[in-house]
């Protein structure tokens, strides 16, 4: 049986003041404590789950196995994520094995049952499988939860569902097709470098300590440019297989003196010299990286990657030296690493993973056996950010989704020294470090902007953005002034000691920020990647949609991407069949090339510990025996049980992620 999340909330909170009663009254009588508690757990899940019937990302009942079920497959959204007024395509293939015309094929729809259309009328081919479609076009930002079902009289068949339905697309305000790179004069505010990419979103940004050369990474290229020259670039690498859009980003990073760049694109980490945009070693890895990092010196280099808990290979924090490709080390966690960085010589690395493990980590460059591997510092989200002081000292964390905080850790401890809890949990995603870590800059989703003196867990300033979420954040290295960035296409530079800032326009949402070691120059670039799988946006009103959007077809760009040998989409015709070949990536056709993808999907309720199922009454004792337990507990920590949060899109390389701890 599984437990939908506010039952578990009840459940939660029914267990404090249980908890507490039986703490401050110890002659309470065991048998009348089960009691309460059994028929308090029974009186909530009848209630709730005639209840859960009507949620349309809640727990639908399974279907009757027969063996005359026809087959649902391939099963998606079209595009799987893009602004709001443009029409998306849902579409799954119907297959009987003999050859039966389908009664129905439907689609459920937030919370409705609707008749899908063939692709093509003519075609009655059912053994071999005929395409249904239905097309959408959302008017207001949020879910859209569905499901595939048909029957061809004497069996069933579902797709896109396991026991939730899956939501898509991921909706924004923009089409994200005006992004750029800028450098800003900070003594000006005025950008003195702008380039266009496009379509293209910028996945990282990192300027060399005097602000002479800018190495950016977008969806497809990576650059190095002289900000003296500004027009073009110096050189750019092109990874025409990668595809464009998607929370798992890749991200690069550059030397001090600017003479070494390591950049994540697709699944290959690649060292540069900044003479050549031909690479001095590439790294193929099993999945997509998160981020990158490299010491001050160039010498020692790391990657954050995603995957899945069962894969060894995947959920890898990687530490490389400049002089090969092989591995110094790796570290595999349960949750997908989110971020990495290095001290100043490389002799200490920092990681921040995603659900289920949900900790920070340090290490020596010298082995992969952390030095401290915190207690899992959220109830049920990702520990988003981890950044390192020059000297490896101390590190900075930031944590998201209802569990937002700033924490200051320091090595030898793995206790933090002290959290900051944000307003309404609100999502730290941006978070940076001072090299001397005396300053930390933070913001938020909920558009609050941080400066933090080490000292204390109070900010000595604070600014607030209204009706933006801030995704990008850097902070001066004297920590003398902070440069945000978010969803009001806007980069907002504030001073310490002034309560107000300056604005620079862009034409998107901020979302990668750098800022200079001498503090003269701010990089800046646009896209979508940190804003994924996040409610951010207050107003969720119908917009008037005077013009439709009409994306590429499918079909045409399963045509591109086998030209280019990459691009947003794959043909559903290649797409499905368990080989990830031809024009196929992780990118555009996840259910073949993405080892987590079912794993990703799963979302019955595990064991962490067995991988068993857990019978309801066997959560039931479970949860009478944590009564009787210390009532100390690491940092926000609280007893549970991993279940999927069906409000969550499903996105490559987050398997990890989309498991709930409540």
């Amino acid at each position: 049986m599984l437990i939908p999340k506010f039952v578990i909330n009840r459940f939660l909170s029914s267990y404090k003041n249980i908890r507490t009663l039986y703490t401050n009254n110890m002659k309470l009588k065991y048998i009348f404590l089960l009691a309460i508690i059994v028929s308090l757990i029974f009186a909530l899940a009848s209630s709730v789950f005639a209840e859960d019937k009507n949620i349309p990302g809640g727990i639908i009942p399974k279907l009757t196995q027969t063996s005359n079920d026809p087959e649902l497959l391939e099963g998606h959204v079209y595009p799987n994520w893009g602004p709001v007024c443009q029409k998306y395509a849902y579409s799954v293939i119907y297959r009987d094995k003999e050859g039966r015309k389908p009664e129905y094929v439907k689609i459920y729809f937030n919370g409705q049952m609707i008749d899908m259309q063939k692709v093509d009328p003519k075609n009655n081919d059912y053994k071999k499988g005929v395409k249904y479609f239905y097309k959408y076009v959302p008017t207001k930002l949020g879910s859209n939860f569905y499901y595939f079902e048909a029957s061809n009289g004497l069996g069933k068949a579902r797709d896109a569902i396991i026991d939730s339905p899956d939501n898509g697309p991921v909706l924004f305000k923009s089409s994200f097709e005006k992004n750029e790179i800028a450098v800003i004069d900070k003594q000006s505010g005025k950008k003195i470098l702008s380039f266009s990419t496009g379509k293209e979103w910028v996945g990282g940004i990192s300027l060399s300590d005097d602000g002479k050369y800018l190495a950016a990474k977008t969806s497809k290229h990576v650059y190095l440019f002289d900000t003296a020259k500004p027009k073009e670039p110096l050189w750019s690498f092109a990874c025409e297989q990668c595809g464009i859009g998607d929370d798992v980003k890749g991200g690069i990073a550059i030397s001090g003196d600017g003479s070494r760049i390591i950049a994540a694109f697709g699944q290959k980490v690649a060292l540069f010299d900044k003479s050549s945009e031909k690479p001095i070693w590439t790294y193929t890895a099993s999945n997509s990286s998160y981020n990158v990092a490299i010491s001050k010196d160039g010498k020692y280099m790391a990657a954050a990657t995603a995957g899945e808990e069962l894969d060894q290979n995947s959920n890898l924090l990687i530490l490389w030296n400049d002089k090969s490709k092989k591995p110094l080390w790796s570290y595999h966690s349960s949750g997908n690493f989110h971020d990495v960085s290095l001290s100043g010589d490389g002799s200490f690395v920092t990681g921040s993973t995603g659900c289920p493990d949900r900790r920070f980590y340090l290490f020596s460059k010298d082995s992969n056996t952390p030095l401290i591997k915190s207690e899992p510092l959220t109830r049920d989200s990702p520990v988003h950010r981890a950044k390192i002081s020059n000297d490896g000292g101390l590190m900075a964390v930031g944590s998201e989704s209802g569990d937002g905080a700033v924490f200051l850790f320091k090595k030898g401890s793995k206790e933090p020294v002290w959290k900051f809890s944000t307003q309404n949990g609100s999502s730290v995603r941006a978070l940076n470090f001072t090299p001397d870590g005396k300053y930390i800059g933070a913001a938020t989703f909920g558009g609050s902007a941080y400066i933090f003196d080490n000292k204390s867990n109070q900010p000595i300033a604070s600014w607030t953005v209204n009706d933006a979420a801030l995704g990008g954040i850097d902070i001066a290295d004297d920590g003398s002034f902070i440069a945000a960035g978010g969803t009001d296409n806007k980069l907002h530079i504030f001073d310490r000691d002034k309560k107000t800032g300056i604005e620079v326009p862009f034409n998107e949402y901020l979302e990668e920020i750098d800022i200079s070691a001498n503090g003269k120059y701010i990089a800046a670039g646009t896209g979508g990647s940190v804003y994924f799988f996040e409610t951010f946006n207050k107003d969720s009103a119908p917009i008037p949609c005077t013009n439709i959007i009409e994306p590429k077809s499918e079909e045409e760009e399963m045509i591109a991407s086998r030209a280019s040998g990459g691009g947003e989409s794959a043909s559903y015709s290649l797409c499905g069949d368990k080989k990830c070949e031809g024009p196929e990536t992780i990118d555009n056709c996840r259910i073949d090339c993405d080892p987590s993808y079912k794993e990703q999907r799963n979302t019955e309720i595990v064991a962490k510990s067995s991988g068993k199922k857990l019978s309801f009454l066997e959560i039931v004792v479970d949860f009478i025996k944590n009564i009787f337990k210390s009532k100390t507990k690491p940092v926000n920590q609280q007893p549970g049980y991993p279940v999927v949060n069906p409000s969550l899109p499903v996105s490559s390389g987050k398997s990890a992620d989309r498991f709930q701890y409540f």
